[in-house]
């Protein structure tokens, strides 16, 4: 309802009103009830007048609250955005501990093979991976294994043989070992020494 609306109304009401209390007046007798029916009347004036301010007051508070709620709305709509990106966010971060995850696991997997083939040995293996939970497949850019001898390596005095050879021959076959069983190329896999 629009204020001249309202003022409209105010109007008519105030005027019919003040024809109904005139009316009333001429009516009414002179004596000691007169007072009284003027002080009713006079209230009942009062009551007309104020109920359109109180009307303009409660459609204001109502206009405030509506607007208190848009506003309310609005800011809830931009937490509900700014959730959805830390949602984004979080899963991303999963994404990753996801992926530190599986390249952990398929580290101590590829150590666990290769010490139930070659029990002589110990390993340690680092896989360098891109892995893509969409289509869940991963891609294997470089394996590298380090591999430390446990056997007790035979001294032989003036003997000039290639133990180098016999080094690279055995992990020659961790190598093609390891190729079969994972399904990458050779030249994938690095083989190292390790230390102690």
């Amino acid at each position: 309802m629009t204020f001249i609306e309202s003022l409209k109304g105010l109007v008519t009401t105030l005027t019919s009103m003040l024809v109904f209390i005139g009316a009333i007046e001429i009516i009414a007798p002179d004596n000691k009830m007169k007072k009284y029916i003027k002080f009713i009347l006079g209230l009942i004036l009062i009551t007309v007048i104020l109920n359109p301010i109180l009307n303009f007051i409660s459609n204001g508070e109502e206009n405030i609250l509506s607007t208190l709620s848009k506003y309310e709305r609005s800011i809830s709509n931009e937490e509900v955005y700014k959730e959805d990106i830390n949602v984004f966010n979080n899963k991303k971060n999963d994404n990753e501990a996801i992926k530190n995850t599986f390249i952990e696991n398929f580290n101590k997997n590829c150590d666990k093979l290769l010490k139930d083939k070659f029990k002589n040995m110990t390993f340690k293996s680092e896989v360098e991976c891109d892995v893509d939970f969409n289509s869940m497949s991963y891609d294997i850019k470089k394996l590298k294994i380090g591999i430390n001898d446990n056997k007790v390596k035979k001294i032989e005095i003036g003997i000039e043989r290639d133990n180098k050879r016999e080094d690279s021959d055995e992990y020659e076959e961790v190598v093609d070992f390891i190729s079969d069983e994972l399904e990458i190329s050779k030249e994938k896999i690095e083989i190292y020494e390790l230390e102690g």
